[in-house]
This record gives C-alpha cells, sequence and structure tokens, in this order.
C-alpha cells in the first residue's frame, strides 16, 4: 500500500498498460520533503522519492545539483518500470563533492592551506581536477598523455629496486611516498610504497610483491625501459595546479593555476563515489542525469536501462588495486546482471576504468568513452564486458560506441558470444606497452564476433601496438569487415584454432620501411604460461582456422613475421600495397572503380551475403554497397 500522502489529489498520475495507476514524483532542490511531490510541491531529496516510488511510477527530477545517493528500496516489474529522469530541458547533476569553505591563509609562496574535516582523494577548483603533488609534475589535462611525464628507470633497475638519477634532484627523501609502476611487461601498473630512499640518492626500492609479476621477474634481461612517478609528500607540491593533503593534522595546502587565493574560487573535495548505489532490484530506467566526481552501480540488477546520463570523474583512485594486496580497493562504474542496457552515455576522465558490465545478455551502445586509465593497467579499461563466473554461454553486445584516448585495451570482452560491432576504437595504450585496442582470449571466447569495426591508432613505445588481438588459447573467434590501421606491431593478430578473419581492410602497420604483421595468426606451439589457468595445448595453432578475402599487405603466421602457409584455409586475399580506396584519410575506405578488391573475393555464408556485382569484394565494404559507419551516432558537443 502506498502511503496516503501519494494519493494526493495533485499528484499527476497516469494508467500504465496493465490498466494499474502509476505516480509522477517531483525532486527539486527548492523542495520539502514534508510535501506530496507533486510539480508545485516537490520533494527536496532524490532519498525521499526513491522511498515512496513503486513499480510504474516515474520520478522526474529538477534542475540542480544534489550530492546524495540514491538507492532504491524495491524493484519495478515487467512493462511497469521505476524511472528516475531528469525533467524534460532540465541539467540534473549527482555530486560526489563537497565545497572546502576555508578559511584559507598563505602557507609559503603561492601556496595556500586550510583545515579540513575529513580524509579524500580528489580536489576540484572551478569544476577542474587538480593534481596531487608529484614528481615528474603534471599539468591536468594538458599533460595526461604525455608519456614524458612518467619518470624512466636507468641501468641497475631489477624487480624491487629502481634506479634512476634524475631522482637525486629531487632532494626529496621518497621514503613512505607513493610508486606509480608500470614495469616489467608495462600491461599492469601496480601502486607501492617507498620502503627505502634517501634524500639525493639515484634509486629506490619497493616490495617485490607484484602480483603475477614472477615469470618475468625470472626472465626479463632489463628493466630500463620501467616507467614511473611518485607522490605522497608535501615537498613535491612546487607547481601551480597542484595540491597535498596532511591527513595526521588534516591540513590542505593547495597551489591554484593563477596562484590566487582559493577563497575567491569554488574548490571542491570528493566525499562520495556513487550517485545511484543500487543492488538486488530489477526493472529501473535512469535516464538524462549528469554525474561529477560520482558514479553508478548496479549490483545483481536485471533488465535495467541506464540511457542518455554523462558521467564526469566518474572514479578516482590513488593506489591501483590488485589481487596482491586490495590495498584501496577501487570503485567502479558497473552494471551487474542480466538484460540491462547502458545507452547514449559518456564517461570522461578516470584513471581507472570506464565502464564495466558483467552478466549475460548485456547492452553497452552508442556511448561515448574517452581519457580513461591514466595509469596504464589492463585490469582497467574503459569499457568491459563479461560474463558472471557462473554462466558459460550467453553473451552481449558492444555497439556503435566511441572509444578513444586511454591508456591500455579498449573494448575487452571475455567470455562467449559477444558481438562487438560498429564501435570507433583509437589512440590507445598510451600509458603501457604490448596492448591491443579490442582484446579477448582463452576458449571461452567461443562464438564471439568482432566486425564492422573502425580501429586505429597503437603505437606504444618500442612498437608493441596491436589492432584487434585474440590471445592465447583463442577458439572459435570470428573478426570480419572491420577497418584497422595505424598500429606498431600488428593489425589483427589471432592466436588459438578453429578461427575465421574475413573480409578485413588492414593499413599502416609498421613503417613504410619496415612493414609489421597486418594479419597475424600464430602457427607455432601454444606456449605454457604457469602464471594463470591454460586448457589442453595445441602443437600448431590456426591449423583449422580461415583467412579470406582480406586486403592486408602482409598475412604472417608467427610473431616474427614468416608467412602464413598455404593451403585450403587461406586465399582470396589481396597482399598489394594499392588497394585503391576511395578516401581513407576522411575514412571513406569504399573501393573505387578499378580497384583490385572488386568482385576478387569468395563467398562465405554469414559473411558476404547480398554482395554487389560477380563475387564478393575483398576488405571491409563492397563497391556500390553500404558506406557504414562507425562510432556514436549522436553529437556530444562539450561531453
Amino acid at each position: 500500500m502506498k502511503p496516503a500522502m501519494i494519493l494526493a489529489p495533485m499528484i499527476a498520475s497516469m494508467m500504465t498498460g496493465a490498466g494499474i495507476w502509476a505516480a509522477e514524483y517531483y525532486v527539486a532542490p527548492d523542495g520539502s520533503d514534508a510535501n506530496p511531490g507533486t510539480k508545485a510541491k516537490p520533494m527536496r531529496t532524490l532519498k525521499r522519492a526513491a522511498e515512496s516510488v513503486e513499480p510504474g511510477d516515474t520520478c522526474l527530477v529538477r534542475s540542480g545539483t544534489y550530492r546524495e545517493t540514491i538507492r532504491f528500496r524495491g524493484s519495478g516489474q515487467p512493462g511497469r518500470p521505476i524511472r528516475f529522469t531528469a525533467a524534460p530541458g532540465e541539467t540534473v547533476v549527482l555530486s560526489g563533492t563537497q565545497r572546502i569553505a576555508g578559511p584559507w591563509k598563505v602557507y609559503k609562496g603561492k601556496i595556500h592551506q586550510a583545515r579540513v574535516k575529513s580524509d579524500f582523494i580528489q580536489l576540484f577548483v572551478d569544476g577542474r581536477m587538480m593534481v596531487e603533488a608529484r614528481w615528474p609534475n603534471m599539468q591536468f589535462p594538458e599533460d595526461l598523455w604525455d608519456r614524458s611525464r612518467w619518470a624512466r628507470a636507468r641501468t641497475g633497475s631489477c624487480y624491487g629496486k629502481l634506479v634512476d638519477p634524475e631522482l637525486a634532484k629531487t632532494g626529496i627523501d621518497w621514503t613512505g611516498g607513493r610508486a606509480t609502476l608500470n614495469v616489467a611487461h608495462q600491461f599492469f601498473t601496480w601502486t607501492r610504497t617507498v620502503s627505502k630512499h634517501g634524500a639525493g640518492e639515484e634509486a629506490f626500492e619497493y616490495a617485490k610483491d607484484l602480483e603475477g609479476i614472477t615469470h618475468y621477474a625470472k626472465h626479463a634481461k632489463g628493466w630500463e625501459d620501467d616507467r614511473y612517478y611518485l607522490s605522497g609528500k608535501l615537498e613535491a607540491l612546487d607547481s601551480p595546479g597542484e595540491w597535498f593533503l596532511d591527513t595526521k593534522t588534516r591540513t590542505l595546502y593547495l597551489w591554484t593555476l593563477d596562484g590566487s587565493d582559493p577563497g575567491e574560487h569554488k574548490v571542491e573535495a570528493k566525499v562520495r563515489n556513487y550517485g545511484i548505489d543500487a543492488a538486488g532490484v530489477d526493472h529501473v530506467q535512469i535516464s538524462g542525469l549528469h554525474f561529477f566526481g560520482a558514479t553508478l552501480r548496479l549490483e545483481k540488477c536485471n533488465h535495467c536501462a541506464v540511457e542518455d546520463c554523462h558521467l564526469l570523474y566518474p572514479t578516482f583512485a590513488r593506489r591501483i588495486s590488485d589481487p596482491q594486496t586490495r590495498e584501496e580497493w577501487v570503485d567502479q562504474t558497473c552494471v551487474v546482471g542480466s538484460h540491462n542496457v547502458v545507452r547514449r552515455c559518456s564517461l570522461v576522465f578516470s584513471p581507472t576504468s570506464g565502464l564495466m558490465m558483467r552478466g549475460s545478455h548485456n547492452v553497452a551502445e552508442d556511448n561515448l568513452i574517452r581519457d580513461i586509465c591514466w595509469y596504464g593497467s589492463l585490469r582497467d579499461v574503459p569499457l568491459r564486458m563479461s560474463l558472471a563466473e557462473s554462466e558459460q554461454v550467453g553473451g552481449g553486445l558492444a555497439r556503435h560506441n566511441t572509444v578513444h584516448h586511454f591508456g591500455n585495451a579498449g573494448i575487452c570482452v571475455y567470455g562467449g558470444r559477444f558481438v562487438v560491432e560498429y564501435n570507433h576504437v583509437y589512440s590507445g595504450g598510451l600509458a603501457c606497452k604490448d596492448v591491443s585496442l579490442v582484446y579477448t582470449h582463452l576458449p571461452t571466447c567461443a562464438g564471439t564476433i568482432i566486425h564492422h569495426n573502425w580501429v586505429h591508432g597503437c603505437r606504444t613505445e618500442l612498437d608493441k601496438g596491436l589492432g584487434i588481438r585474440g590471445d592465447d588459447q583463442t577458439r572459435g573467434l570470428t573478426v570480419h569487415h572491420n577497418v584497422v590501421w595505424d598500429c606498431g606491431r600488428d593489425g589483427i593478430i589471432v592466436k588459438g584454432d578453429s578461427n575465421k578473419v574475413h573480409n578485413n581492410t588492414v593499413l599502416q602497420i609498421g613503417e613504410p620501411d619496415k612493414p609489421g604483421n597486418y594479419i597475424s595468426l600464430h602457427t607455432q606451439p601454444e606456449p605454457k604460461k604457469p602464471w594463470r589457468k591454460q586448457w589442453p595445448l595445441l602443437k600448431t595453432q590456426n591449423a583449422h582456422s580461415e583467412i579470406l578475402n582480406n586486403a592486408a599487405l602482409t598475412i604472417t603466421g608467427h610473431v616474427k613475421g614468416t608467412p602464413f602457409p598455404a593451403g585450403k584455409n587461406i586465399g582470396n586475399n589481396y597482399q598489394g600495397k594499392d588497394p585503391q580506396l576511395v578516401n581513407p584519410n576522411e575514412l571513406d575506405f569504399r573501393p573505387r572503380s578499378g580497384s583490385p578488391l572488386i568482385d576478387a573475393g569468395r563467398e562465405i555464408p554469414g559473411i558476404t551475403d547480398g554482395f554487389k556485382g560477380k563475387a564478393p569484394d575483398i576488405g571491409a565494404y563492397e563497391f556500390g554497397g553500404e558506406d557504414w559507419r562507425a562510432g556514436i551516432t549522436w553529437n556530444p558537443g562539450r561531453d
């Protein structure tokens, strides 16, 4: 039974399809929780509205900033969801921040100080994130992807010890500070406390407990190309836009960008992680909300939808979580459950992950995800979709997303029967090496299809950038009608067996005078990698895989560049230097009249259906066919 207050005659009600009455509630910053929730007398808090709604009800939120977390007390029903949405034409912000009012006084030079009431790890001035004091210095966001803003290990470095002559010049004793370490294989990053150092010394030590590193520690030839930076010391506060919090005295130190008194600005600290935090509720719809310094989490929720929401600085962590330490285990923007949808949303600026969806039959569609994974760890990627541990099959869909500027991989799918289609993924691997922009692996990926994507811009240090990757022990993966270009080492690489690589266009891999592996299907025995679970190893990889109708300068069978063995599983590929495309620089990859790709392909059921002309064309586009486009379908504007 609903509370008597919501039966007030002023409530705007409507009939659902099932013929059951449903209510509309309003929330506004100038409302009161004693009000009935009508448009004329709105409630004040989202908490009060969440306690009031029942299946079929809608909560319309008026313009304003709400510094609270929505927690739903119950579920909607099929055909009668609970809806939380911004009122038409209004801007609603769920903020994770709290204002720091001061008073401020000069500490020294242009650094000011103020007492605060609680600890925090992220600070904003006038809506712009400040940088916690660190070395080497960096400005945000201008230097976000400048790899020179990470210091570099030098000769003498090894596991547990990092040597850098530039470190001595800081004059700081970094003992007890934080070291952010992109070391060894550099597709994971760790945060560890500096255990031993002295002012003026060129080496520091850290605990040798990096999870999964033992194998690499034994076999790595050198650690001189590792990257790192240091933080956690007040002495490192030496440039505009930096801050430091002394947690013992609760004293905040801040140097504003223009050196002025912080009291002249809006200074805010992140104090809550979630604007929406729901668990065990179904049939809930959330739309039109903006998040600042906070994110959303749906745990064990089914048949839910998040649409047209925009998340700025959704998550933050200064210490990177890993299975070894579980320190400061990172909060995530996550949707866990089945039959959920995240559509037309944006996620911008997070040092850790973007959107994580776990469970079967979930959809991530038409989302913009950018400037994610500043730390460069494979554990934190812009878009990750996986099945639950108990699920063997089920899959999900990643469609028409634009994912760009990220530190490691871009889209990762784990499990079988996922479809990755019409996504635009570019400018990745910016804070690591040995990385691909689209990634899956293991026999569990069987039935996954990656098709009609634009994938480009992965040139990491030492040219280890890859485009699309079916990694170790991949089985039953299909990769077709993708355009991949501008990668340092491999365009498309698929390991394992029983895979299909058809009708892809691959361009500009490696350097003009030293081409990379445009398409690579390993043929050597599968290597034993004892640091993780493995299935029975193949003596020959890709013996049953098919490579047909691709436009790629090189098609190799080994990471070192040996040609893939000719046979019945490979054919109708174009390996010339000029496929004669309309205008690749303007993203028009169609073959132009007279192209050697036209009518040169082989019919493949389910792949080349509906082709034009005498036979299918080679590559990702048909002459006279659809000029398909990848990425989001809406204008992001400032988002």
